[in-house]
């Protein structure tokens, strides 16, 4: 319970500045191991833990359950493909590691309520949320007009799906002094790349709420991670084929990375590169966006794009949907 002071009828709050200074502590130690010896590193942040990840099928979200689980995780799986889910929750058994699926749709809040209350009643807590599940919309404002679902779409997912989970578990993570919300965002947020004004708008929502909420809560024990990706070579982009010809980074790298920022808790993971977009928004606003708008002008709207949609989507949302959310069971 807080302390409080008087000042001129006013109760003022007595802050705590003991859980900073563990953090600092924590976080300098952390540090050093992950940089010596990243794998024991991982097993002893992660053993024993109960780790939650949206969009698991594929990507990302699959290769960073297998490195948890081999690290002694337990592992909840989280997408709308069952089949997917279960197969990846089979290899991860097989392999010796502890997985289990739950199939839910993270656009559906309700979903997400459920998901919440089955996990908290099958696991008792949730030690490490990680927010990977997503989805990417590549058009132009002007061809967007009539089309402001794909921003509702965008927002339901990336922003009130992953909060939705947040402060459902925020509770238990407070109550057990300790816990850490991993939200998974671009490097996009930082120059803003165009014909994705629907998903950098719900990415940079979910950032906003991120630094609020660490702002509030690191005295509670509640670290929290935004990871700013670049373009990763996974299932996400694989419909916009004009990827095939920009860098990109490799899954495996992105799964390392998620898996550092797991030890050490920085409050955001970016590139160097994104780091210079930042610098060059901040102090050369019109060189940068002429940089920009130069490459928008230059790459035709739906060059080297599928003929079925143009949307980038993650498999989340290509897989079937399913309302209920109940483990799924072993197969025999």
């Amino acid at each position: 319970m807080s302390r409080r002071i008087m000042i001129g009828g006013i109760a003022l709050g007595v802050p705590d500045f003991r859980p900073h200074a563990k953090r600092f502590v924590d976080g300098a130690a952390r540090g050093v191991h992950q940089r010596l010896m990243p794998g024991a590193a991982l097993r002893r942040r992660v053993n024993g833990k109960v780790v939650l990840i949206t969009g698991a099928s594929s990507g990302i979200g699959a290769g960073v359950a297998h490195k948890l689980a081999e690290a002694g995780a337990t592992v909840l799986l989280t997408a709308r493909s069952a089949d997917a889910l279960e197969d990846l929750a089979e290899k991860i058994r097989d392999n010796g590691g502890e997985a289990v699926a739950y199939r839910a749709d993270i656009a559906d809040l309700d979903d997400c309520d459920r998901l919440c209350q089955k996990v908290l009643e099958d696991h008792g807590r949730v030690d490490i949320l990680i927010n990977n599940a997503g989805r990417s919309i590549r058009r132009s404002v002007v061809y967007s007009l009539d089309r402001f679902h794909d921003y509702q779409r965008t927002m339901q997912l990336n922003y009130f799906g992953a909060i939705r989970l947040a402060m459902n578990l925020i509770p238990a993570m407070k109550a057990q002094g300790d816990g850490h919300i991993i939200n998974v965002t671009t490097v996009g947020v930082f120059n803003g790349v165009p014909r994705f004004s629907a998903y950098l708008g719900s990415k940079c929502a979910l950032e906003g709420w991120t630094m609020a909420a660490q702002n509030e809560l690191l005295h509670t024990g509640i670290s929290f991670t935004l990871m700013n990706y670049p373009l990763v070579r996974t299932p996400m982009i694989a419909p916009t084929k004009i990827y095939d010809y920009f860098p990109a980074m490799s899954p495996e790298k992105a799964v390392d990375w998620m898996c550092e920022a797991i030890v050490t808790r920085p409050k955001r993971k970016v590139t160097a590169f994104g780091l210079f977009s930042q610098g060059m928004y901040t102090v050369l606003p019109k060189t940068a966006e002429l940089i920009v708008n130069t490459g928008y002008q230059i790459v035709p709207e739906f060059f080297g794009k599928e003929k079925k949609g143009s949307e980038g989507k993650s498999s989340l949302a290509s897989d079937e949907t399913g309302s209920n959310v109940q483990p799924l069971r072993r197969r025999k």
